[in-house]
């Protein structure tokens, strides 16, 4: 390795060539302090909620009857309460809203009873149907796939979407019972039912 040792100009200054080479050395320094805040400031994304979590889904959801009118209907989640989930530390501490997602989280509107009924999908609220099917009968099942983000907490929960079922004859509500359940990857399912 070799050194240079280089001296004042006479009056006082700097000589160009020790300008020239500090400079050469100071860019990369400066280049380095601009991009690391950039490289930190990148984030991966909320994480999958795993196996074994503490957590559980959370879901409001209505199931009422409109009688009077013409046609009378069964409506299902007409209510936006919302749902969606809560997560904990081991102990016992809320994780932050959006820290946490969940995988495929779907709801299941099901009916069962005497009354021939159609489903009408009023309001998909950000809901896709995936499964089941909108055709008359006394039964049916129909699914839908949240096609967001279904994120943790409180400020994140969604409305689920909102079914309605009308006598396909007539206007009578025959005794019928309505299920909404709730499931999504690594949760328990949470269900509600009523007969009307």
């Amino acid at each position: 390795m070799s050194t240079e040792t280089t001296q004042p100009g006479r009056d006082g200054s700097v000589s160009r060539r020790t300008v020239i080479k500090t400079a050469a050395w100071a860019v990369p320094v400066v280049a380095v302090a601009v991009a690391a805040p950039l490289a930190s400031a990148s984030t991966t994304g909320p994480e999958p909620v795993q196996p074994g979590s503490a957590t559980t889904l959370d879901g409001g959801t209505s199931i009422s009857t409109y009688r009077g009118g013409n046609p009378n209907e069964i409506r299902i989640n007409q209510s936006t309460s919302g749902f969606g989930f809560f997560i904990f530390d081991a102990n016992g501490v809320e994780y932050p809203d959006g820290t946490y997602v969940a995988s495929t989280p779907t709801i299941t509107v099901t009916w069962n009873g005497v009354g021939d009924y159609t489903p009408i999908l009023r309001d998909l609220r950000g809901w896709t149907q995936s499964g089941g099917s909108t055709a008359s009968g006394t039964t049916g099942s129909i699914t839908f796939l949240y096609s967001g983000q279904l994120l943790n907490g409180a400020s994140n929960r969604v409305p689920a979407p909102y079914v309605v079922l009308r006598p396909t004859t007539g206007n009578a509500l025959g005794p019928t019972r309505a299920t909404v359940e709730a499931a999504a990857v690594n949760f328990d399912t949470i269900d509600s039912s009523v007969t009307i």
